[in-house]
């Protein structure tokens, strides 16, 4: 190969060695969790761990805007503020007990008037350690619409977790993080006010039955009671048996089913 040619190639792997140097290795994305959307009363202020909480300003827009990071500051956290960020916004602590991301999830409240949609444009979560720079940030891919939401805030909404190819990155700095934060922005916002909380499983989430439990739960109820129908039917029709019958009647019509001692 012409020493030129080498030159080149060797450059090129410099460059692109160098550039990857500035790319950030804690970036991920944040996808649909199952169950997406779930329905748990008592979820509202005061009893989860409340993130993030946005109202569109004066009930006069229909976009909001807003993150929480570390300090608790509202800027410099990824999302420029558009709206009113409510004082029940705050990061929380690693939940006790959870050592890893991957039981972690992000519940996203829309708290709209008569269930109607809202899209939400952007979504994310970030792990903080003893600065202001995220040691993880992830975020939903795509902006999504929600066609229907849960009306009220503490009725839940909708699940996001860390994309499990993303775990180790984010294992990794779960290790040193002392804060986490949230952040979104949505538009056909009307009014709110919408929440984003942590959660985790095990705990509340893991105790909602998924469509398959459902319908297991039916087949087991429906064969129960066909059980119990046929063995009253069998009571009913087996024959009767009396003193005066029995001897004759016993090896003919009802062996096994009427024994009578005299």
């Amino acid at each position: 190969m012409p020493q030129g040619v080498q030159f080149m190639i060797l450059k090129s792997c410099l460059f692109l060695l160098g550039f990857s140097y500035f790319i950030p290795a804690a970036f991920a994305d944040l996808i649909q969790s199952t169950p997406f959307e779930v329905s748990i009363n008592g979820t509202g202020f005061g009893n989860v761990s409340t993130l993030i909480t946005l109202q569109t300003a004066n009930g006069q827009t229909s976009s909001e805007a807003g993150c929480i990071g570390f300090g608790n500051t509202t800027t410099n956290c990824g999302i420029v503020p558009n709206g009113q960020i409510k004082n029940t916004s705050t990061t929380q602590p690693v939940p006790a007990g959870i050592t890893s991301a991957a039981d972690l999830r992000f519940v996203f409240n829309a708290s709209e008037p008569g269930g109607s949609s809202i899209t939400l444009n952007q979504f994310e979560i970030s792990f903080y350690g003893n600065s202001s720079t995220a040691l993880f940030t992830a975020n939903i891919a795509t902006p999504m619409t929600l066609a229907s939401t849960q009306p009220g805030v503490g009725n839940s909404g909708f699940v996001f977790q860390i994309a499990p190819n993303e775990l180790v990155a984010a294992n990794a700095a779960l290790a040193a993080t002392t804060a986490i934060g949230a952040g979104f922005s949505a538009t056909n916002a009307s009014g709110g006010q919408d929440t984003v909380f942590l959660e985790t499983v095990p705990g509340r989430l893991s105790n909602i039955p998924e469509p398959v439990s459902y319908g297991l739960l039916g087949t087991a109820l429906v064969s129960l009671f066909l059980i119990k129908k046929r063995s009253t039917r069998t009571r009913t029709q087996a024959p009767a048996c009396s003193s005066r019958n029995t001897s004759s009647l016993l090896p003919a019509m009802c062996p096994r089913l009427c024994i009578r001692i005299r």
